[in-house]
């Protein structure tokens, strides 16, 4: 049986400039009893597209706006590695 993962996701938000509190990247740590796996992507507009793979729509709308509030969100749920490898961007940081 496949360790269950809890994701979390961190946004960054642009400090300053005309485009001052865009989500410009979130970074994703999925964690699970033994391990830890991290990894970020750049904000393509395409968000609350991608979470709707693990979320109902409308939790990923909601994690989508809490994000570009600055808020960290952990996903509702546990999820298999297999599901998160490449999720929202690729691997590494």
């Amino acid at each position: 049986m496949a360790e269950p993962y809890k994701l979390t996701a961190i946004p960054f938000l642009l400090l300053e400039g005309e485009d001052k509190g865009h989500l410009e990247t979130v970074t994703f740590i999925a964690t699970s009893e033994r391990e830890t796996e991290k990894w970020w992507s750049v904000n393509v507009g395409s968000y609350e597209t991608d979470f709707s793979e693990l979320v109902h729509s409308s939790a990923a709308k909601e994690i989508v706006n809490r994000l570009r509030s600055g808020e960290t969100v952990e996903f509702p749920g546990r999820y298999e590695l297999g599901q998160l490898k490449g999720f929202g961007g690729s691997w590494g940081d």
